[in-house]
């Protein structure tokens, strides 16, 4: 269920900002509907969504081993993206065994998944050490696990303040 957005009854180009990257991610195979004709373009990211999507981006490589989160099964359709991520060390679970594929992602969250991701491509992450984000009402809250990630992103532009002077 890729490539065109027309199959699906809730994809709109009317009114919708995202409309050219859903139309490029489904025809490159990144992104497909929820089901034969549910695009679900305002469905809430998920943790096991982000990551297969980074997946995807990398032509769906191979993988060998199992798991090492109690809640990710080889078969899962997330399996083989999350077992990718923590081999490549782009992802961390939400504890030592589990991954909660099926939370809700954070800002925080994606951050620093892009951040990780960022670097096993051997991308430069150095503006993360020189991005100044203290003009945010909110940088104080963010986490300390967090603080290079939002950098980084914030930094590069991969992510914005939700208002001028908010992260959230």
């Amino acid at each position: 269920v890729s490539g065109n957005l027309t199959n699906f009854a809730d994809a709109s180009k009317v009114g919708n900002f995202a409309w050219d990257a859903m139309v490029w991610a489904t025809q490159n195979g990144i992104i497909n509907g929820m089901t034969e004709d549910t695009f679900a373009p305002g469905t809430e990211l998920t943790r096991a969504m982000l990551v297969t999507i980074l997946y995807r981006s990398e032509g769906s490589p191979e993988v060998d081993a199992d798991s090492k989160f109690s809640d990710v099964k080889a078969s899962d359709w997330y399996g083989a993206p999350v077992i990718w991520a923590a081999e490549n060390g782009i992802v961390n679970g939400v504890s030592e065994t589990e991954f909660a594929p099926n939370n809700a992602i954070t800002r925080e969250q994606i951050a620093a998944i892009m951040y990780r991701y960022a670097q096993a491509k051997g991308y430069d992450v150095a503006i993360a050490k020189v991005t100044a984000i203290d003009g945010y009402n909110d940088a104080a809250t963010i986490s300390s696990w967090a603080t290079d990630a939002i950098k980084y992103t914030v930094g590069t532009g991969i992510m914005k303040g939700k208002t001028a002077d908010t992260l959230n």
